[in-house]
């Protein structure tokens, strides 16, 4: 399942955090906190652009509802796609 980046929307396989979280020696925990307020930065990626859309929006809202049930968080995000909520763009 993917989740998106709070800053510019674009996804990211969920178990890629856990690649990432290997790779810098750290844990999925930390990786999952640092990528729910820096973006795409906290996966070693160059800083992304901020792009104030829906879908970056709606990702920011499940983060902060759910907090640490990231599964939870992306099969919402799937459902707020699957019923045409969220176009490919990220907007109504």
């Amino acid at each position: 399942m993917d989740i998106y980046c709070v800053r510019c929307g674009e996804p990211t396989d969920l178990d890629y955090l856990h690649d990432v979280a290997a790779e810098q020696e750290s844990t999925f925990a930390k990786v999952l906190a640092a990528f729910q307020t820096k973006g795409c930065e906290a996966l070693g990626e160059p800083r992304c652009e901020r792009d104030p859309s829906l879908r970056t929006e709606a990702m920011s809202a499940m983060f902060d509802i759910l907090g640490d049930d990231v599964d939870g968080a992306a099969s919402m995000m799937e459902d707020l796609e699957y019923m045409g909520l969220l176009d490919e763009d990220g907007e109504l």
